[in-house]
């Protein structure tokens, strides 16, 4: 049977032993530890005390820190950039603590963001030359993948999203690996056959509406590079990460790539619109 895990956005619960509660009580077994749990000091003893309980994944800003910072690997200040490949660091070494299989982030920018600014306009935000942005993450993924094999573990990149109001002119000079040729190019630089890009269909069909490609053909032409999958719904618009059923279009691609992980990242769920969701993959897996 085909591992499906879901995110902790998709509890409503402010603190970690919440989230573990209700997992519980709704049946969920296996969990990824995502970036919206707020920095807990006893979050190292909480995880171990459940290490048992559940299958875990670690993604991207979690554990989220004291203080905090933007994840930004592609960063041309040489304090960000360190930093945030130190968490990748401890976040890889959580994810064989736990006998995870991969830890994902997501990608870089070409701009210096606020922890405010994440998600809403980039206006006024120092920027960087886009192409200086992409070589600098080009050398951090290296960096976090040559790490993550001594671990014996994988490591993703997780497709950006660009909403319409951060692209002035339909055009994209901020955010890295928002459209499937950048992607590939990414990919085919990198040329790491333990590379592999976790595929977050809500960022595509935001940044697919913004930049005018298919989101369809999108997913076709980065087959042979998707581990995994962030599903949820939303209008194009923004990431809203909306609950989907079994009409929801990106369905049909899952059994295309039958070897990927797949999160449900939906936010703030009832029980009936999680088993909803889960009951809309497992049929579309099972195709």
């Amino acid at each position: 049977m085909r591992e499906i895990y879901v995110s902790t956005g998709a509890f409503a619960a402010d603190r970690l032993e919440e989230v573990f509660s209700l997992a519980r009580s709704w049946g969920v077994e296996n969990i990824e530890l995502s970036s919206g749990v707020p920095y807990e000091p006893d979050i190292p003893s909480l995880i171990e005390k459940h290490k048992d309980d559940f299958r875990f994944l670690v993604h991207n800003y979690f554990p989220a820190p004291k203080k905090p910072f933007v994840l930004n690997r592609a960063a041309n200040d040489r304090h960000i950039r360190e930093k945030s490949l130190d968490h990748c660091r401890r976040a890889l070494e959580l994810t064989v603590n736990l006998g995870a299989p991969f830890y994902a982030v997501h990608a870089g920018f070409a701009f210096h963001p606020t922890v405010e600014q994440l998600g809403r306009a980039f206006e006024g935000a120092p920027a960087m030359p886009r192409e200086r942005a992409y070589d600098i993450f080009l050398e951090s993924v290296r960096e976090v993948l040559k790490y993550a094999r001594s671990l014996d573990v994988s490591f993703y990149v997780e497709n950006n999203v660009l909403a319409p109001f951060n692209a002035p002119e339909g055009k994209n000079d901020r955010v890295l690996l928002a459209d499937p040729d950048e992607m590939i190019r990414f990919a085919e630089d990198i040329d790491d056959p333990s590379f592999g890009y976790l595929m977050d269909v809500g960022h595509l069909n935001v940044s697919a509406k913004t930049l005018g490609f298919d989101r369809n053909a999108a997913i076709d032409v980065l087959i042979p590079f998707i581990r995994a999958f962030h599903l949820s719904d939303n209008d194009g618009t923004e990431d809203s990460n909306k609950p989907f059923g079994a009409d929801a279009w990106f369905l049909p691609w899952l059994p295309r790539c039958p070897q990927s992980t797949i999160v449900i990242e939906a936010y703030e769920l009832s029980p009936q619109q999680l088993n909803r969701c889960l009951d809309a993959v497992s049929q579309a897996v099972e195709r």
